[in-house]
C-alpha cells in the first residue's frame, strides 16, 4: 500500500502488513493508519558478515597493500554501539531569491569515537526499536550531550549552509526559515578491528551494518613506495623542465619559479600518500577531510 510521511510529505510503498514505518527520504518513524509520529530509542542490527574479512578484502584492493593480506591475524574485534541524535532539517530563506537545503543528520553524541563519525553519511532506513539485549552485544555507550545541545549544533549547521549557498550563488540571506526535527536517539554499531602484519598492529574501524570500512590502516610495501618517490620527484623535475623553456622564451624567470612551486606541490601528495610505510584509507570517508558522500551542513 502506499503511504505519505507526515514530515516531509513524500509517498512511499510498504506492504500491507506493516503497522509503522520509516520514510526512506526524511528518516521519521510514524504508525501507518493514524500517521503519528513515533520518537523513540532505536538501534541498527549488526550485519551477520565477519567484519574483520569484510576489512581485509578490501584493504587488499588498495594501492602497495601486501599480496597477502587477507591473511593477516586479526587480534581483536569489538562491537562499538555509538549514540546518535537523528534530525531532519529543512531550511531556506526569506528573500525572492530562494536558497534552500534539506538533508538528513546524525550527531554522534559520545564514546571516543564521535569524532570519528563526524559528518558521516548514516542510513536512513533499517532500525529498530531499542532492545535491551544490545546493551551485552558489545560496548556500549550513554550520550554525553543533550538532545537539546545536539539540536542547538543542527539548527547552527542549517544556518551555515544556508549562508555558505547563498553565498556561492551571490543571493541575499534575508531572514530564514528553519525546521530541525529530532527524529530520535539511536544507537548505530561500529566494529573496532586490530590486526597484525609484519610485527605491526593496525587499528580499523568498520561499519557494523553494511561491514563499509570507516577507517583503515595496511602497511604499505618497499616497492609501492619507491615509486611514488620517483614519481614525486619526477613531477617536480619536470616542472622544472618546463619553467626552463618557458624562461629561455620569454626571457622571464617568473615562469620558473611559478612550475617549480607548482611541481613541488604537486609532489605533495605523491610523497604524503605514497613514500609513506602505514597508509589510512576509508570506504565512506575522505581521510582527514569532510565526507565523500555527505555534504557538510
Amino acid at each position: 500500500m502506499e503511504v505519505t510521511c507526515p514530515t516531509c510529505s513524500a509517498t512511499f510503498k510498504v506492504p500491507d502488513t506493516v503497522s509503522v514505518a520509516t520514510c526512506p527520504y526524511c528518516g521519521t518513524t510514524f504508525r501507518v493508519k493514524t500517521s503519528e509520529e513515533l520518537i523513540e530509542h532505536f538501534f541498527f542490527p549488526p550485519m551477520k558478515e565477519d567484519p574483520a574479512g569484510k576489512l581485509l578484502k578490501f584493504l587488499s584492493r588498495q594501492y602497495g597493500a601486501p599480496a597477502d593480506i587477507t591473511g593477516a591475524k586479526v587480534t581483536k574485534k569489538e562491537l562499538h554501539w555509538i549514540p546518535v541524535y537523528f534530525f531532519y532539517l529543512h531550511g531556506k530563506s526569506g528573500s525572492k531569491e530562494t536558497v534552500e537545503e534539506v538533508c538528513f543528520l546524525g550527531i554522534p553524541a559520545g564514546s571516543p569515537l564521535k569524532v570519528l563519525l563526524h559528518n558521516y553519511p548514516f542510513p536512513v532506513r533499517g532500525k529498530r526499536f531499542f532492545e535491551e539485549s544490545v546493551v551485552k552485544k558489545g560496548k556500549y555507550y550513554e550520550p554525553e550531550m543533550t538532545k537539546e545541545q545536539a539540536e542547538a549544533i543542527a539548527r547552527s549547521n542549517l544556518e551555515t549552509a544556508l549562508k555558505w549557498e547563498a553565498k556561492g550563488e551571490g543571493s541575499r540571506i534575508g531572514d530564514l526559515e528553519l525546521e530541525v526535527k529530532f527524529l530520535g536517539l539511536v544507537h548505530y554499531p561500529v566494529w573496532e578491528v586490530h590486526y597484525e602484519y609484519g610485527g605491526q598492529t593496525f587499528r580499523n574501524y568498520v561499519d557494523g551494518t553494511d561491514g563499509r570500512v570507516v577507517r583503515g590502516e595496511y602497511p604499505l610495501m618497499s616497492e609501492a613506495r619507491k615509486k611514488a618517490t620517483i614519481l614525486g620527484f619526477g613531477v617536480i623535475g619536470g616542472s622544472i623542465l618546463i619553467g626552463l623553456i618557458a624562461t629561455a622564451a620569454t626571457g622571464n624567470g617568473i615562469g620558473l619559479l611559478g612550475a617549480f612551486v607548482a611541481g613541488v606541490a604537486g609532489a605533495a601528495g605523491i610523497f604524503s600518500k605514497g613514500s609513506v610505510s602505514k597508509r589510512v584509507v576509508s570506504e565512506v570517508m575522505r581521510v582527514d577531510k569532510e565526507n565523500a558522500y555527505f555534504r557538510t551542513v
